[in-house]
C-alpha cells in the first residue's frame, strides 16, 4: 500500500500536530503524578494537623488567661486554613466532587479578598464589594475557592506593574429578555461574583483559545494552561454560567452567575446540635497516629465512654474477635500497617454484619469499597482533620442510629 503523498506544508503541519499532541500527553501525565504526589502529601499533613484540632478545644476549659485563651483559638483557626488548603489542592488535582452543601459565598469572597491581601503584591489594590444579604447557593466550596483564587491570580498575573483588582458578589435576577444575551443563560435568581483587573487585557487573537485544556500566554514553567478550563468546567458544572469583557491594555472582567437558593425558609434555619454524650458504651479506635488515637480517646472518655486502642487494624480485629458482643461502635483510620481500613471492615462484618462503623481519613473521602450500600446507617465517614464536637455528633449519630 502507497503511503498518502504530503506537500512540505502539510508535513510541517503534520509535525507540528505530532509534537502539539505529545506535549498535552506529557502534561496530562505530570498532572497525574502531581496528583499522586499531593494525595499522599495531603493524607500527612491531615494527620499532622488533626491533633492541633483535637488540643486546641481541650485546652480552652482549663486556660483562663484571655490571652492564653486567644493563643488556642489562633492555633486553631491556623490549622483550619491548613486543612482547607489541602483540601483545596485536593480538589484541584482530583476535579469534581459530590460533596455539596449549601453554601453562603459571601464569607468564601470575603475569605479570598484576605489572600489577596496578605499575599499579592503591594501594588495591586483591592477593591471589595459584597451584598450583606447575598443569597446562598448549592454546590461544592473547595471548587468555589479554586474558581476564585484561579480568577485572582491570573488577574494578579496581569497586572505585573499593579494595579486595582475588584471582587463584587451581588444578587440578580435575569429576565426572559435579558438571559439570551449570556452563553448559556436562562432566566431566574442568581448570585453574580465579579473579579475585575486593570491589567493588560487579552489579546483578541489568543481570546478563542482561553478556555481551551493546556492553552496558556505564560512562560514555560508558569502556568499549566488549565486554569480557566477549570473554572469554566466548575462553573458548568454547578449549572451556571459565566461572561467575560476585556478590553486590551485595559483590563479583563470575568462574571459568574451561579443559580441561587432562596425558596424556604429551611435554608436560613439553624439544625440545633445533637445531644453528643455518652453513657458508657464501649468504643475501640483503630489508629495508628499515636497523637491522634490518644487524644480521640480522652475526648471520649471526657464525653462519658468507655474506650480501647488499637494501634493497627490487627490489633483491632483480635480486640473485636475477643469483645464483639461489648464494642457498640469501631472507629477505624483508612490508611494503617498490617491491615488497612477496608480490611478490618471485612473482618469486622465476618464477626457481626451489623457492626456500627466510623472511618477517619487522612484523605476528604472514602474509598467506595468501605462505603456499605446495605447499612449506610451503620457506617460513617470523617475527615481528618476534625473538630471534638464533630466525632462526638458522628458517634452520637451512629449509636443511635437502628438503636
Amino acid at each position: 500500500m502507497l503511503a498518502p503523498i504530503l506537500t512540505p506544508g502539510q508535513e510541517a503541519f503534520s509535525d507540528a500536530r505530532i509534537a502539539k499532541l505529545e506535549e498535552q500527553i506529557l502534561r496530562t501525565q505530570r498532572m497525574e503524578n502531581i496528583g499522586l504526589l499531593a494525595a499522599g502529601i495531603a493524607h500527612d499533613l491531615n494527620n499532622i494537623l488533626a491533633p492541633m484540632m483535637l488540643i486546641a478545644p481541650l485546652l480552652r476549659d482549663r486556660v483562663q488567661d484571655p490571652r492564653d485563651k486567644s493563643m488556642l483559638t489562633v492555633l486553631e483557626q491556623s490549622a483550619e486554613r491548613g486543612a482547607a488548603l489541602v483540601n483545596q489542592i485536593l480538589s484541584f488535582v482530583h476535579g469534581a466532587s459530590e460533596n455539596t452543601q449549601l453554601v453562603q459565598l459571601r464569607h468564601l469572597v470575603r475569605e479570598i479578598a484576605s489572600v489577596v491581601t496578605e499575599t499579592f503584591p503591594k501594588n495591586i489594590r483591592l477593591e471589595l464589594e459584597v451584598d450583606e444579604a447575598l443569597w446562598p447557593v448549592s454546590g461544592n466550596v473547595s471548587q468555589f475557592h479554586q474558581v476564585l483564587l484561579n480568577l485572582c491570580v491570573n488577574a494578579r498575573d496581569a497586572m505585573p506593574h499593579g494595579g486595582f483588582l475588584r471582587l463584587r458578589a451581588a444578587n440578580v435576577v435575569l429576565d426572559e429578555t435579558q438571559a439570551p444575551a449570556f452563553e448559556r443563560g436562562r432566566p431566574g435568581a442568581f448570585v453574580r461574583i465579579e473579579v475585575e483587573d486593570t491589567g493588560t487585557g487579552i489579546a483578541p487573537e489568543v481570546l478563542p483559545r482561553i478556555w481551551e485544556p493546556f492553552f496558556t500566554t505564560k512562560e514555560t514553567g508558569k502556568g499549566t494552561g488549565l486554569g480557566l478550563s477549570t473554572v469554566r468546567g466548575i462553573v458548568n458544572a454547578h449549572d451556571g454560567f459565566l461572561q467575560l469583557t476585556t478590553d486590551l491594555g485595559s483590563g479583563t472582567r470575568f462574571q459568574l452567575y451561579l443559580p441561587a437558593v432562596i425558596t424556604p425558609a429551611a435554608a436560613r434555619t439553624t439544625v440545633p446540635p445533637v445531644a453528643a454524650g455518652g453513657s458508657g458504651q464501649l468504643i475501640l479506635i483503630a489508629e495508628d497516629e499515636d497523637q491522634i488515637r490518644l487524644l480521640a480517646m480522652a475526648i471520649l472518655t471526657r464525653a462519658g465512654y468507655r474506650v480501647l486502642g488499637a494501634v493497627d487494624g490487627l490489633s483491632a480485629a483480635k480486640i473485636f474477635a475477643r469483645q464483639a458482643a461489648e464494642i457498640d461502635l469501631v472507629i477505624t483510620d483508612s490508611n494503617m500497617p498490617n491491615l488497612d481500613g477496608v480490611g478490618l471492615i471485612h473482618q469486622l462484618r465476618r464477626v457481626d454484619p451489623a457492626v456500627r462503623v466510623l472511618q477517619i481519613s487522612g484523605l476528604p473521602n472514602a474509598p467506595d469499597e468501605e462505603r456499605d450500600p446495605a447499612a449506610p446507617a451503620r457506617c460513617e465517614f470523617l475527615a481528618k482533620p476534625f473538630k471534638p464536637e464533630l466525632l462526638l455528633e458522628k458517634v452520637y449519630a451512629l449509636l443511635q442510629a437502628g438503636s
